[in-house]
């Protein structure tokens, strides 16, 4: 009797495993934080990068992208400037991200858009010479509008610089890009 009942578990057990739908999810790993598929892209620390690196939205709608720091040393100050599509996107907002407040003060931040050349600057520093932090994190986030339909791209231009205590320029060993798809 116990045999029975135990093999129609096992029965039931085996229809249940086999009559299921086990498609496995194919796993796509594009974390643009990941160093293995930064180093893919040519993009070793201390870098700056886009997260997300690549977003899809519909035309009109509103997109945050974060200026990423990827694991940088004894920033005290930073020039971030972003080219972007002019045609296709449009500068909503900018507010500084949490990596630069980390310090021992607030840091002064400011930035300047030019839409007609889709230049934005951004700065951020501190006043003294003994602050400074190091790891990584957002500098920034940046509000964008889709204003048509199409890819729209971000890229971080050579005048982007990190500066330590001494106003020393950081070695930056990559430059992100990123995407904004408008459909």
């Amino acid at each position: 009797m116990r045999w029975i009942k135990y093999r129609s578990f096992l029965l039931a057990g085996l229809f249940c495993l086999f009559s299921c739908d086990l498609d496995m999810p194919e796993e796509v790993y594009d974390n643009p934080l990941d160093l293995d598929i930064n180093a893919a892209q040519g993009i070793s620390p201390p870098a700056l990068i886009f997260n997300p690196s690549n977003v899809t939205t519909t035309s009109g709608s509103n997109v945050t992208i974060q200026v990423f720091a990827l694991e940088v040393n004894e920033v005290a100050g930073v020039h971030i400037q972003v080219q972007y599509s002019k045609n296709k996107l449009s500068v909503t907002n900018v507010s500084p991200g949490e990596f630069l407040q980390e310090g021992a003060q607030d840091p002064l931040f400011f930035y300047d858009n030019d839409p007609l050349t889709g230049l934005l600057d951004i700065y951020c520093t501190y006043l003294g010479d003994d602050t400074y932090v190091s790891g990584t994190g957002p500098v920034a986030y940046i509000i964008f509008t889709t204003t048509a339909p199409g890819e729209g791209i971000l890229q971080y231009t050579n005048q982007s610089e990190l500066v330590d205590t001494d106003d020393v320029k950081i070695q930056l060993n990559g430059l992100g890009q990123g995407v904004v798809n408008a459909q």
